[in-house]
């Protein structure tokens, strides 16, 4: 689903909601030093991969490790060690800003219900969903009071 377009005029991609491989592309080309236009399969590829990632959860470390994999992969030019961890936090931070303005715009449509931070214990959570209705009535009754 493509995600709305909260204004043309905004001063951001994010705002405007346009895509995040746009901008995952370009870093990934300036990290590569790959601009030809025969280029641009491998760079796509590549920056909707980053995004699978951290919509999976990964975090700029393992974005790092991505890097380093392909630049070794690739017989791209050596990078310093330094260099991969500002390029992976930059490029984890493009794909993370387009998924919660996703998530967000979900939310506010009514797709989805929002994540409402719940006070309940993990063990009055497990026993609810586990317990029997006697053996859940033993275990409240003996929990301590808060």
């Amino acid at each position: 689903m493509k995600p709305t377009i909260i204004s043309r005029k905004a001063s951001n991609w994010v705002d405007r909601g346009e895509s995040p491989v746009p901008r995952l592309c370009r870093l990934l080309a300036h990290f590569f030093e790959k601009f030809d236009e025969a280029d641009e399969p491998w760079l796509r590829e590549h920056a909707d991969i980053i995004l699978g990632m951290v919509a999976a959860d990964a975090t700029e470390v393992h974005v790092a490790g991505y890097l380093k994999s392909l630049v070794r992969d690739t017989g791209a030019p050596a990078r310093e060690r330094l260099e991969f961890r500002p390029a992976a936090i930059a490029l984890w931070h493009i794909a993370k800003a387009a998924l919660v303005r996703d998530f967000a715009e979900r939310v506010l449509r009514g797709e989805i219900p929002p994540n409402i931070p719940n006070d309940e214990s993990l063990s009055s959570w497990l026993a609810q969903r586990l317990l029997t209705p006697e053996e859940l009535a033993r275990f409240e009754a003996e929990a301590p009071e808060d």
